[in-house]
């Protein structure tokens, strides 16, 4: 037998052992009563959101952002440096036990020595927090979604609830831990450390302020804050999950990202980036995002123009048309397709300049948005007419938006004549603009050391003199009139601006500080008592108010002999506070004549709504604590070991809300109380 006729024959034999199996199959089969189900793994069904036909397509359709909430951080700190105002007699056990604690933990001991801070060594932590000079405080901050390590916030700090800290003024916080939620004490409750903070602590007397039943604002120097003192040490993710998976989908998201954003100076890495298999078959699990340097300023937009970016970005010019037809035709999802179109980018330009000039005011304000934030020039004289003429919320928005537009003259020419707007609101909206665009006949003067400014004073023309003081960033007092550039010099001042009447008494703090001048033709003099070191300055003082706050702040040195006063940013505001035009003066409301015609500074004056406190109270809102308590007892044991931030308070609004959702802070008009009011109302 050949070997090709074995290879037959085994072939051939195989035949009837595969029937016997299959024979063998199908009688174990039939054997059974009931016929064998197969169990079949059903998919899971696939995610279809209601979303209105216009917004098909956008990512923010298709996934979702995690981590996008502002995150409130905290801790219990302490502040050092007081004069005198400090003290902890009276302190919580748990509090106590808790900065012992951390005082032993940072080398503070018997026997021990507290570098920088004279007078402290060798003393025990209990002594140390007996100090006068020495206050535990609660220290919060709301840090932005994404928010990079390293990146500066400031954070607020303020006294323990009950406590018998009388100010804050001149102290410096020692650095403090922040960690996710409110702070609590040791073993209450943990959490992630998000950051840290230290710094001197900046104090404005309207910060935290409290308003009695007549409606009079009371001031207060038991709050402040440490400007750009924190810094995000641990930085919190941004995810992005579709709710289907699809590698192409995620594939084109993050490519559809990475080109919309590109890397720019300052971003360690791209925007977007898959997480998970990263290029197999199973595609992503999610998509990491890190806010762009460009946006770290605002991290709100850049989130809002990645919501509403098309996963496939092909036909940017065709959806630009589609998304303004769909703009005049529904109204209800203007703020939507604002944001669509500005995710586009530049292709929606020529068709939303079509729009500059439509009938209808809402599509209308939303294509200028949507132009101007994309650079439009085109967009500048709509957006002019709408400051000039529009409702007030819409002027304000008007406004905002063309202070980021290029350089162009009519811009600030219009903003230098709404600056004297009746309205409070929009004349503040004018003098940021003036601001943001650098206009030179805004000036400015750094105040305090030649090195790093204590605060900035800003004087701009004005026919309504008023003295404005900030709460964001960097602190300033802005003269509206504080400077006359047409005066030429003649009224023998350095600013020619606003004048302090005569003649005039004045008496504040206990009679520390008190300005007089007998008679219109006599000098203006002060009497000034240090608190800290009890020196007391007797000196003749500026008439121009503008040069009056340079005198108030200076600190004469050898270098710079100029007689001043050296008072704090906060003392200085508390000066000019109690020269404005008192509330329902007698004298003023009997013979029927304004206010400010009787005191010594003829001016309103008004402050911004403190827009940090706000935001800190809100980010409480939606920040969840790493460890819950574990039970109802837990947590009823924990409540007294927590400090939640408070609602900051409403003050009494000078306009109407602006009504553009942005986080922007009202402006408040403030008047002392009128003499003759008890102790408690003022």
């Amino acid at each position: 037998m050949t070997c090709a006729d074995r290879r037959s024959d085994r072939s051939c034999g195989a035949v009837p052992v595969g029937l016997a199996l299959i024979a063998l199959t199908l009688i174990a089969s039939g054997c059974s009563s009931e016929p064998k189900q197969v169990k079949r793994v059903a998919p899971s069904a696939a995610i279809i959101r209601d979303v209105p036909r216009p917004l098909q397509g956008i990512i923010g359709a298709e996934a979702t952002l995690r981590g996008i909430d502002p995150t409130l951080i905290s801790g219990l700190g302490i502040v050092v440096g007081l004069a005198g105002t400090g003290g902890a007699d009276n302190l919580d056990p748990a509090v106590q036990a808790t900065m012992e604690r951390e005082l032993a933990r940072g080398g503070i001991a018997k026997g021990g020595t507290i570098q920088n801070y004279p007078g402290f060594e060798g003393i025990s932590p209990q002594q140390f927090l007996r100090s006068p000079d020495v206050a535990v405080v609660i220290v919060e901050a709301k840090v932005a979604p994404g928010a990079p390590e390293g990146m500066p916030f400031d954070v607020y700090v303020r006294t323990l609830p009950g406590s018998g800290v009388t100010s804050l003024e001149g102290g410096t916080l020692w650095t403090t831990d922040l960690h996710i939620g409110p702070a609590a004490v040791f073993g209450a409750i943990k959490s992630r450390k998000i950051g840290a903070a230290r710094g001197p602590v900046f104090i404005n007397p309207f910060s935290a302020p409290s308003v009695n039943s007549q409606g009079d604002v009371q001031i207060t120097r038991t709050s402040g804050r440490v400007l750009g003192g924190g810094r995000v040490t641990s930085p919190l993710q941004i995810e992005m999950a579709l709710d289907n998976d699809s590698f192409a989908r995620a594939r084109s998201i993050v490519s559809t990202i990475n080109s919309r954003f590109p890397r720019g100076p300052g971003d360690d890495g791209p925007i977007a980036r898959g997480r998970g298999n990263g290029g197999g078959t199973s595609g992503y699990q999610s998509i990491a995002l890190r806010i762009p340097q460009a946006y770290a300023e605002k991290p709100e937009e850049f989130l809002q123009l990645v919501r509403h970016m098309r996963v496939d970005p092909s036909s940017p010019e065709e959806f630009a048309r589609q998304y303004v037809e769909y703009l005049k035709a529904t109204p209800e999802l203007t703020e939507d397709l604002c944001w669509c179109l500005q995710a586009i980018g530049k292709p929606a330009l020529p068709f939303l300049a079509q729009m500059y000039d439509y009938p209808e005011l809402r599509p209308r304000f939303a294509a200028l948005r949507a132009g101007a934030r994309l650079g439009d020039p085109r967009a500048t004289p709509a957006l002019i007419d709408l400051a000039r003429k529009a409702s007030p919320a819409d002027r304000i928005g008007a406004l905002r938006l063309l202070a980021d537009m290029p350089d162009d003259p009519r811009i600030n020419l219009a903003m230098r004549e709404i600056v004297n707007d009746p309205n409070l609101d929009i004349r503040v909206a004018a003098y940021e603009g003036l601001r943001d665009r650098n206009d030179p006949m805004l000036l400015r003067v750094p105040i305090g050391e030649t090195s790093r400014a204590r605060f900035t004073l800003e004087l701009l023309p004005a026919k309504e003199p008023m003295v404005y003081v900030t709460q964001q960033g960097d602190p300033r007092i802005v003269l509206f009139g504080g400077i006359d550039p047409s005066a030429g010099g003649s009224s023998g001042s350095k600013y020619n601006g606003i004048q302090i009447r005569k003649p005039a008494l004045l008496s504040v703090w206990d009679d520390r500080f008190m300005l007089s001048a007998e008679s219109a033709n006599s000098d203006l003099r002060v009497y000034y008592r240090d608190p800290r070191s009890n020196q007391v300055t007797q000196s003749k003082a500026p008439e121009d108010l503008a040069e009056f706050v340079e005198f108030l702040a200076h600190r004469s040195t050898p270098e710079n002999p100029q007689p001043g006063l050296g008072m704090t940013y906060s003392q200085v505001v508390g000066v000019l506070y109690a020269m404005c035009p008192r509330a329902g003066e007698p004298a003023a409301t009997a013979a029927g004549v304004d206010p400010r015609a009787i005191s010594a500074l003829p001016a309103t004056f008004a402050t911004e709504e403190d827009r940090l406190r706000a935001e800190i109270y809100q980010a409480m809102q939606s920040t969840m604590l790493a460890d819950r308590p574990e039970n109802e007892a837990q947590a009823a044991d924990q409540a007294d070991a927590v400090f939640r931030p408070t609602a900051p308070v409403a003050l009494p609004s000078a306009g109407p809300s602006t009504g553009d959702g942005d986080m922007k802070s009202k402006i408040v008009p403030l008047k002392k109380a009128a003499p003759g009011k008890s102790a408690a109302a003022r």
